[in-house]
This record gives structure tokens, sequence and C-alpha cells, in this order.
């Protein structure tokens, strides 16, 4: 029985943000929440990013903005990285403890994930631990992870399993692309590619100390000239039109390298670059997505649009959580690890049937999402119970 006409949600995201893919969550998830609940829901955004750089703390006046609302929604950001300025949570959730039970609304973690890699130090981790165990004591929380393999890494590091910990999809799947946009950059007669990088925690994520001989290849410099390799084979191909699609300023790193090793007249006539948006235009810049004959995707969140937006895409993979997310819906066929030894033959395979087979791919990719709506809309039922 609906006993309210309508609900005030606070969502605490990544509102301010320059990196795109904040927006594909934040706009995928309040989107599909409106969708599905049977009343209308009214959104307070509270922008996570001002706690974390701290523009704002976590206090009382946070807690009583909380008890004002009908509920707490925390958005599927990156929670769980490790960082030291992390003193009372060892979470981006910088709460402190003695101010949990002061909340008495409704708090949802929903799809939280991790940027944590191995060799690099996990600061406060004890402090990780009590932040599980007091989200699982608490009657009025909700813990859910995003399902990038998120619950086996936190496993991992906390010891603490439970059933109560729920997997749910990544709601960027779920962003509403602008379809009005004119995006000059595409060319008619030729097979548009779309590039996005990522070269975000350089230090860890091409870690060469962890290279072992004929198996796995951490070096950037390995990365970086196989996929040029694919590039001018495909280009060789086919017409080919690439568009270079930063999502944040690292990935600007990575271009220049790229670039660099790219030969002149490939850089020269058949390359051109986006830029950057903010949060707010999520839906113009994924619209882009929706133009191309293939994506290869380094980033979790181009990787994730994709599929929900049925753009071809094979994701080369730098990072466990790309692959396990991948593997968990089925789509296994549709990455390359970026540190195999013949990681660009894997690349230029996939992407070369891709692009013969396009409307399979979207059938499969159609597929896949029409699931993980479901599974999301049955989740949402679970959250309005909660918040009821």
């Amino acid at each position: 029985m609906v006993k309210k006409k309508r609900f005030l949600l606070i969502h605490l995201a990544n509102i301010n943000s320059t990196n795109i893919g904040n927006g594909a969550l934040i706009d995928g998830l309040e989107s599909t929440i409106e969708e599905d609940f049977p009343v209308p829901v009214d959104w307070l955004r509270e922008p996570w990013d001002d706690y974390t750089f701290n523009f704002t703390d976590f206090d009382e006046a946070f807690v009583n903005k909380v008890n004002s609302s009908d509920g707490l929604i925390v958005g599927g950001a990156v929670a769980f990285n490790g960082r030291n300025y992390n003193q009372y949570t060892g979470t981006r959730f910088e709460l402190p403890f003695e101010l949990w039970p002061k909340i008495k609304k409704p708090v949802i973690f929903y799809g939280l994930s991790y940027r944590h890699w191995k060799g690099q130090k996990y600061h406060h981790l004890d402090k990780l631990k009590i932040t599980i165990e007091k989200i699982l004591e608490a009657p009025n929380m909700m813990l859910t992870l995003r399902n990038d393999g998120t619950k086996k890494w936190l496993l991992e590091m906390t010891g603490i399993q439970s059933d109560e910990i729920l997997d749910v999809p990544d709601s960027a799947l779920f962003v509403r692309p602008d379809l009005d946009s004119i995006y000059t950059e595409f060319m008619d007669g030729v097979k548009n590619v779309m590039i996005a990088f990522n070269d975000e925690d350089p230090k860890y994520r091409f870690d060469d100390s962890l290279s072992k001989k004929d198996e796995m290849i951490f070096s950037r410099d390995h990365v970086v000239e196989s996929l040029v390799t694919v590039m001018e084979q495909l280009a060789a191909d086919y017409h080919i039109n690439y568009i270079l699609v930063p999502h944040y300023f690292d990935d600007y790193r990575m271009i220049t390298t790229f670039l660099e090793r790219t030969r002149p007249q490939l850089a020269h006539q058949s390359m051109v670059s986006t830029g950057l948006c903010r949060v707010k235009d999520a839906g113009y810049f994924f619209g882009r997505y929706t133009h191309a004959d293939l994506a290869i995707s380094m980033r979790v969140h181009s990787m994730s649009p994709c599929i929900g937006l049925g753009t071809p895409m094979v994701a080369y993979t730098t990072q466990n959580r790309m692959i396990d997310f991948m593997d968990c819906i089925g789509l296994n066929d549709f990455y390359a690890n970026a540190f195999l030894p013949n990681s660009g033959d894997e690349l230029y395979r996939r992407a070369n049937y891709i692009l013969e087979n396009r409307d399979a791919v979207r059938k499969q990719f159609s597929d896949t999402r029409y699931k993980l709506r479901s599974d999301a809309k049955n989740f949402h039922q679970r959250i309005f119970d909660f918040i009821s």
C-alpha cells in the first residue's frame, strides 16, 4: 500500500565532476528509479565531490539534511579507493561513526565500486571493515555493490561475506542519450570508430614489475603499441574515421603517446578528437556514442554505456573489474585483455568481427540490456519497499 504521494530523495553523487562517467551513473540511476517507482520522485542532488575535496564536511548538518528527506541514495561511484585522507571510514563516505546513529531515514548504498590495485596500500583498511559491518548491522541501511567484482574484492580485503550485500547493475548502462544533437566529427561512407582511452593511476595500472615472460605484459608501452598496430591494420582493411574520445584529463596523456606512435598520414587525415563535458551534458556526450560503428573502450563508463545504448563495442581492458563485469553479464567475447602478449591480435579479431556483424552485436547487447534492466527494476522495488 502506497503511503506517500511522492518521495524526496537525496542523491549523493559526483555532481560537479568533469569525468563524464559520473554523468552516466547519475542519469541512469535517477531515470530508472523514476520509471520504476509507483510515485513521483523529487531529487535533491548533494555533490559528493565537494565533500571529497573538503569544500564541505560530513557533519551534523549533513545528517539533518538526510533526516529532512525520505531517504539517502549514495550513488554508484568509486567509493573504495584507499586514500590516506579517508580517515574516518576508509571510504569516500566519510561520515564519522559517532554520527551514524543520528540518521533516522533509510540509506541505500547503490552499486558502489572500487579502484584499488595490486601492490597499492589501502589506507585505513581497519576502518573500511568497520564501515561495512556497521552498514550491515543498521536496520535503516542497505549495501549494494556494482556487478563488476567489487563483492569479491571486498571479501578479499575485509573477510566479510554476507547475503545482505547485493550485486546490482551498473546504472551507467541506462544513461539517456541526446538523439537530436549534431556531431560533425562523424563522416558519411566510412566506418566511424571511437576510441576511449584510460590513463588513470598509471603507476599501478601499468606496473611492469608484475609482468611474467610470455604470460602477461603490464607495461604501458605494450598496451599503446598494440593499440596503434590494430588501428593501423583496421585502417588498411576499411575506410575509417577515428574519433578519439577522452572521458577525463588523464586520457590526454595516453592520446599524446598514441599519436606519437601513429603514422602521420593516419593522424592527419583520419583522426579527430573530442573534448570533455560536465555531468549536466551526459546526454549530449553519450549521444555521440549512438553514431559509432564501433567503440574501443578502455574506460568502464565507455564500455557499459555502449552495451546499454546498443553501440558495437570491444573493451580493451587494463583493469580486473572490467573483465569481471563482462564475464558477469555474459559478454566475454567482447573484450581483449590489453596485458596479454597477443593483445593486439585479440583486439583486432574482435574489432573486425564487430565491424562485419554489427546488427548481430547490437541484438546481443539489446538482449543483455533487457535482462539487466529487469534486474534493476526488481532492485528498485526493494528500494521502494525499504523506503516506504
